[in-house]
């Protein structure tokens, strides 16, 4: 029985190895596309991997899917996640170009033209990582010296420095594939000029891409927000989490990411409320005609002031701003620091308004006065048997 089983074995290696039969040579072919294919993918994974480490991305999935924190949210990500999967598509790319190879061989291809072919495929994979990876620690050097120095100096630096990364990072890419493909026999001279081409017919084509660009730049240079500030763009609130060469990411209270092209955000408004480091409270309170101001007025300020995130300079104000229908509106202002403002002021709503009902002060509130119509009366009309029936005006003469 054993020497049967050998003899099976040994007949079906001699007929797999046999490279005349057209089965054979498409088996043998279909194994190598899949064998280039998946040590391209598993190169590309450790590529990847590797490559978000350096980057500051390794809290990323593969596949370009976000991981979650312990809180369950999605942690942030950045846009060098998408040029670290385009070199991973890359890489698999030239493992499977090495599978084509293989199978060409198979088929009878020259075996110097492949061994050829195979050198340049792996010299511009090599070039094209390594250029890469150059480019990526680079950039993360730049961003890095960028936080030291905005931490140093509170000027806001790391906008900028993170912006130029994000360029670094991007052109290094594009540096490695030029190189990669003059491998492949493609001169230096022929690449500018069809990058060149390419260029013209993307930039009329991206017309809107490129105003991203261009306004992510001045955005980057005169920086009239940075990260981490609160803000107002294009009609939207939030903390500046990331400015890229295309896009301005918001971060908003409620845990959500709103991405912004830069063309709209530098075209549109820009409240920012981090520039300054004191903001003032503005505050309205309504009360009744019959109450007195002067003591509605010294409440206020009284309890404004009794608050130690008011500040004693500018002094709080509060003057009568208006005699609307039904009540005396006075408006109080004061000036406390920029990150107590909200609270501050949720506060003070309440804080006054339980001032108003100690002193017995009203603030009134809309009134309806519901009236009604009664129909009138019918007049009943005299009975038609006590009266005479005439039947001309002429007959009673």
């Amino acid at each position: 029985m054993d020497s049967d089983v050998l003899t099976s074995l040994d007949q079906l290696r001699a007929w797999a190895f046999d490279l005349s039969g057209w089965p054979q040579r498409t088996m043998w072919a279909a194994l190598a596309v899949v064998a280039g294919y998946l040590v391209g993918l598993i190169l590309a994974r450790l590529l990847t991997l590797s490559a978000r480490k350096l980057s500051g991305l390794s809290h990323l999935k593969s596949g370009g899917k976000k991981s979650k924190d312990a809180a369950g949210a999605p942690k942030e990500v950045t846009t060098d996640s998408v040029a670290i999967d385009i070199l991973g598509s890359l890489v698999k790319g030239m493992g499977v170009l090495v599978g084509i190879a293989g199978a060409a061989w198979v088929f009878g291809y020259p075996v110097e033209q492949l061994q050829s072919i195979a050198i340049r495929a792996v010299l511009a994979l090599a070039i094209l990582v390594a250029v890469w990876f150059l480019g990526s620690w680079l950039g993360e050097r730049v961003r890095k010296f960028g936080d030291k120095v905005g931490r140093a100096s509170h000027s806001g630096s790391r906008t900028l420095f993170s912006f130029l990364s994000s360029l670094i990072r991007i052109g290094a890419l594009a540096i490695g594939l030029i190189a990669a493909l003059q491998q492949f026999g493609f001169p230096i001279a022929s690449l500018v000029a069809v990058v060149g081409a390419a260029g013209l017919a993307i930039a009329l084509a991206l017309q809107d891409t490129l105003k991203a660009v261009a306004a992510g730049v001045v955005i980057a240079i005169f920086r009239p927000y940075r990260i981490g500030d609160g803000v107002r763009i294009a009609g939207e609130d939030g903390v500046v989490s990331d400015i890229t060469p295309f896009t301005t990411v918001l971060n908003t209270i409620d845990n959500r990411e709103i991405v912004i092209t830069n063309d709209k955000a530098w075209g549109d408004v820009i409240v920012n409320n981090s520039t300054r480091s004191v903001r003032r409270v503005d505050l309205l309170f309504s009360i009744d005609y019959d109450d007195d101001i002067d003591k509605a007025i010294r409440v206020i300020e009284e309890t404004l002031r009794a608050d130690p995130r008011v500040r004693d300079e500018p002094p709080v104000w509060c003057k009568v701003v208006d005699l609307a229908t039904s009540s005396v509106d006075l408006r109080a202002r004061a000036w406390c620091a920029n990150g107590d403002w909200w609270d501050l002021r949720c506060d003070m709503l309440k804080n006054v308004k339980q001032a108003f009902d100690r002193e017995g002060i009203t603030i009134p509130y809309p009134h309806q006065t519901a009236v009604t119509k009664y129909p009138r009366k019918e007049r009943k009309r005299p009975e038609t048997a006590d009266l005479p029936i005439i039947a001309n005006p002429r007959d009673t003469d």
